[in-house]
């Protein structure tokens, strides 16, 4: 507090000295900008304006230049001689003026149809006549087709770009300005065009040179606002080098401007920019008629060029670090005498006003200390109790006098803890190094131990010297008790063998045990904030959770079981107890769900109630078993001998013998047959036969059943179409029950499409590779009226039909055999209409450790 309180004295004597100074400095700093920024602007101006001037002379003397050839030409009657020998004396001329001038790339006389009739190139110092046939026709040059147009005295510019040669822009870059004006007889008719290609670049190095002093922030734009000449050299001619680079885009806000006036200076957030307009056109025709205005001539292009200065943010700012460079030295000792006086003066202030203070603050402090409901001490530096308030004598059930004056480490202090002590009260010695914050024992006078909670300060006297410790604590004795239970009851959660989750009241999971984590494989930051949802697997209904919420909503408990899913996607089974867990107000703040993995459970009732219904259902086939060998031993003799006589007397026969009678004994033996199919089913069902496995090829077992049908097919004129995938595995099964299965599959099939205008059968045999391995699907599929929904679930019962006659055994004589192969068979809709009878054959054989169902079944007959 004392150095806190001596900052503020400074400052208050400091800060309005400091603000008298900085005020001064900027005055002063401010004085000097505005004087720089006068001359800034007006130097700006000047050098625009000298450039300006610059280019206005290059161009008139062009201008002068070109009206001088044209009427030199004129004067002297060249168009009344012969054409050879007026070409050669205008050559000469222009040889002449072209090496005197050494300004113009190429000099050129043009006739009234475009045609070159003279040209003169200016290379290497020297003027070199063009002849023959380098001579070119420019009739559909823009530049010839406007100066011809013009009358006397009229000039025709063209815009400031790059020379093309042959359709390329040449290398070097050479910048070309062309000067155009019409030739004209002594009579008055227009003869031609004279044509002065004037090397642009030495107008750009005379306007460079004109604003020498501001050549690294100057530029001259085009009218569209491209640069023709810049500091950055990257930036010229984009217009015909295909870049975007120009001063609208580039500074739009100041080009808006700077194109709507003719000059002016300005400054933004891109910094001053003073500009000037040049219209070249205009600079010409008052050259050769000082009377005449911009209207008077073609105006290209280019109507006007800007001359354009931007002096950048940064250059306009150099003026303070100037400032500071000159004057840091004299406000910095300025600064410092006042920092030194204001120091002197609150040093001074602050001592007399420490020693009144002491004095008060000790006074209030033991007041506060006395009122408190927390344990406070104040020890000397020799360890002896100089205060105690009354919360620790009511605490330790001491007097006053028996703590006052005594030893803390003798009297208060347990044996154990003594050390501790000892090396705290040491440390006062060196205050930086003092814990502030630490727990220690305290002895009762009936010598209990009491868990304090110390939060201490040092004492210190006028000269800043530690005299002692006062330690202010709270009594977590208690708090420490129920801590340790519930670490206790925390590490019996962590370590349950029980799956333990708790959640907020609006289902938020907020905690979650090891147990959670590697019964479902979710971590726990990937559940923390989540509903339990996630684990749902949808099979429990919307009423069930409804009935769920509703429970522990109302403060009791739920119990019942939850079929989840894993991370992965596996399934599994939960018992579950869910409750409320209320808050000290008595409301439900959070919801505890214990629960216990029973996927082994389930799994194992599952198994005993699937052995239950194997050891019934062979009960009822050895019953059916029993009943179908009575009835084939009761039966089947009767038959035999009934079909016996009506066969014999079918052959038999003689001409009294009625039609009818033939009729009828057909109809007896066909009734007989389906009475024999009925018994043979039923035995079949009842009592099936063991496999005799062999290693078989399927198309060799589909083909021989397709033969054993083919005929029933042909009687009821069904197609049949068959499609093999080549490179088919060999199959270990029992040819005699594969030819069987088909060929009962196919009749079906073909019995199916008895309706049909064009009853068609197909079979496709392919490779199926599925989740327990390789198997070879064969589907046998019918255009017939199909199987409606509810039906197609127990085609496969015993004794189900849905024809008027038959046993309904077929198909489950089928599933049974398709069983034995352990293989899997469904009947689904096809696509075009119909059914489609798919089964799905492994390839490899049983291992021998896997046990046969059928036999399991078959064995208690």
């Amino acid at each position: 507090m004392s150095h806190l309180g001596l900052l503020r004295g400074f400052l208050a004597i400091f800060a309005p000295l400091a603000v008298l100074l900085i005020l001064a400095s900027l005055m002063h700093y401010y004085t000097l900008y505005e004087t720089d920024r006068v001359s800034r602007e007006a130097n700006e101006e000047l050098n625009v304006s000298l450039a300006k001037r610059m280019i206005v002379t290059d161009i008139s003397s062009v201008a002068r230049d070109l009206a001088f050839l044209a009427r030199h030409i004129e004067k002297q009657g060249l168009f009344k001689i012969s054409t050879a020998e007026r070409h050669q004396r205008i050559s000469l001329e222009f040889s002449a003026f072209a090496e005197k001038k050494a300004l113009y790339d190429q000099i050129r006389f043009l006739d009234t149809n475009g045609m070159e009739n003279v040209r003169i190139n200016y290379v290497d110092g020297k003027a070199q006549e063009v002849t023959g046939s380098a001579l070119q026709n420019k009739s559909n040059r823009y530049y010839f087709r406007e100066a011809f147009s013009l009358g006397r005295d009229k000039i025709y510019l063209s815009p400031l770009d790059l020379n093309i040669e042959d359709n390329r822009i040449e290398q070097p870059l050479k910048p070309v300005m062309r000067f155009a004006t019409p030739l004209f007889d002594l009579s008055g008719r227009k003869q031609g065009v004279v044509v002065l290609n004037y090397f642009g670049q030495r107008l750009i190095e005379n306007f460079t040179y004109a604003a020498a002093n501001i050549v690294d922030h100057i530029a001259l734009t085009n009218s569209q606002g491209y640069w023709l000449s810049s500091p950055n050299s990257e930036d010229e001619w984009g217009f015909m080098l295909g870049n975007n680079k120009s001063m609208p885009t580039r500074y739009p806000a100041a080009w808006q401007r700077i194109a709507k006036e003719h000059s002016g200076q300005f400054e933004n957030n891109n910094g001053l920019f003073t500009f000037a307009t040049i219209k070249p056109t205009q600079v010409a025709l008052e050259t050769s008629d000082p009377l005449a205005t911009d209207n008077d001539a073609l105006i290209g292009t280019d109507s006007f060029w800007k001359i354009i200065s931007r002096v950048t943010p940064e250059a306009l700012t150099t003026t303070l670090p100037a400032f500071i460079r000159v004057h840091a030295a004299l406000y910095s000792i300025m600064l410092v005498l006042i920092l030194a006086g204001s120091w002197i003066l609150a040093l001074t202030r602050q001592k007399h006003r420490l020693a009144e203070a002491q004095s008060e603050y000790e006074q209030r402090f033991r007041h506060t200390l006395e009122n408190i409901e927390l344990v406070a001490v104040a020890l000397d530096r020799r360890g002896t109790v100089r205060f105690c308030n009354d919360y620790f004598l009511k605490l330790t059930s001491w007097n006053l006098d028996e703590v006052v004056n005594h030893q803390w480490l003798e009297k208060f202090v347990p044996d154990k803890a003594k050390d501790d002590a000892e090396q705290m009260l040491a440390s006062m010695a060196s205050p930086e190094n003092f814990p502030t914050q630490f727990e220690t024992p305290i002895l009762t006078k009936d010598g209990q131990q009491r868990l304090i909670n110390w939060n201490s300060t040092l004492s210190y006297d006028a000269q800043n010297r530690v005299i002692g410790i006062t330690g202010i604590g709270e009594d977590i004795t208690d708090k420490r008790h129920t801590e340790e239970q519930l670490r206790k009851l925390s590490q019996a959660v962590e370590q349950s063998p029980s799956t333990v989750m708790i959640t907020n009241v609006n289902g938020a999971i907020e905690y979650v045990n090891p147990k959670f984590i590697e019964v479902t494989g979710y971590q726990a930051d990937e559940v923390i904030g989540c509903n339990p949802s996630i684990l749902k697997s949808g099979e429990k209904s919307t009423s069930e959770y409804a009935n769920l919420w509703h429970t522990v909503n109302a403060g009791k408990e739920w119990r019942g079981e939850f079929h989840n899913r894993k991370k992965n996607g596996e399934l599994f089974w939960e018992s579950a107890s869910i409750s409320g867990i209320r808050g000290p107000d008595g409301e439900i703040s959070h919801f505890l769900a214990v629960k216990e993995d029973i996927t082994e459970r389930k799994r194992l009732e599952q198994k005993v109630e699937a052995h239950h219904r194997e050891l019934a259902k062979s009960e009822a086939l050895a019953a059916m078993g029993r009943m179908a060998s009575m009835i084939a031993h009761d039966l089947r003799n009767p038959l035999s001998s009934v079909k016996m006589t009506l066969q014999i007397l079918s052959k038999q026969k003689n001409d009294r013998d009625s039609a009818k009678a033939d009729e009828l004994r057909a109809i007896s033996l066909e009734q007989i047959r389906y009475m024999e199919e009925i018994l043979s089913d039923m035995l079949t069902y009842s009592r099936p036969d063991a496999l005799k496995p062999e290693w078989l090829t399927i198309d060799k077992v589909m083909d021989m059943a397709v033969g054993l049908i083919q005929r029933k097919f042909d009687e009821l004129g069904v197609d049949l179409t068959t499609h093999y995938q080549p490179g088919l595995p060999t199959l270990h099964g029992d040819a005699t029950k594969l030819r069987q299965i088909f060929s009962n599959l196919l009749i079906n099939a073909a019995q199916a499409t008895e309706n049909c205008a064009r009853a068609e059968v197909s079979i496709d045999v392919m490779l199926e590779l599925g989740p327990t391995g390789t198997g070879i699907r064969i589907d046998i599929c019918d255009n017939g009226c199909g199987i409606v929904p509810e039906d197609r679930e127990r085609l496969f019962e015993p004794f189900f039909t849905t024809r008027a006659q038959g046993t309904g055994l077929g198909l489950a004589i089928v599933k049974r055999m398709v069983e034995q192969h352990h293989g899997t068979i469904e009947m689904l809709a096809n696509k075009t209409g119909g059914t489609c009878a798919s089964i799905v054959l492994p390839t490899t054989p049983q291992t021998a450790n896997e046990p046969d169902n059928q036999a399991m079944e078959i064995h208690p007959l």
